[in-house]
């Protein structure tokens, strides 16, 4: 991992826990949820694509099927226990993931870019 992604982790981490403390709002740590739940599945793909570039084809499929199973399991593990919980977290959940998602891709094409590798 980057150092510039440890630093959006944390970055955006450390802006939504002060907005909880004055807001009083708990619903907002759905948001930190999400994003550091979007954070953990584009890693773990990343090392599972990483691992599987130099394998045989169809092992390297079985390996990647298996993988996205897992990390749909793991969301929906994580939806139904917030939702089971926190229900009034759910879409503050669903916006953190977006938001993670959408923050590390758009840190992965500002390297590309940098790099010029693209």
């Amino acid at each position: 991992m980057k150092k510039s992604s440890w630093i959006l982790l944390f970055g955006v981490s450390s802006l939504i826990l002060p907005i909880v403390a004055i807001t009083g709002k708990t619903e907002i740590l759905g948001v930190l949820i999400g994003y550091i739940l979007s954070f953990i599945l584009i890693l773990w793909l990343i090392k599972d694509t990483l691992s599987n570039v130099d394998g045989e084809i169809l092992v390297a499929v079985k390996r990647m099927r298996r993988g996205f199973f897992t990390r749909i399991a793991l969301v929906t593990l994580v939806v139904v226990v917030v939702g089971y919980y926190f229900p009034d977290w759910l879409f503050p959940l669903a916006i953190g993931i977006a938001l993670g998602l959408i923050v590390f891709l758009i840190d992965n094409i500002k390297g590309i870019l940098q790099r010029g590798k693209g």
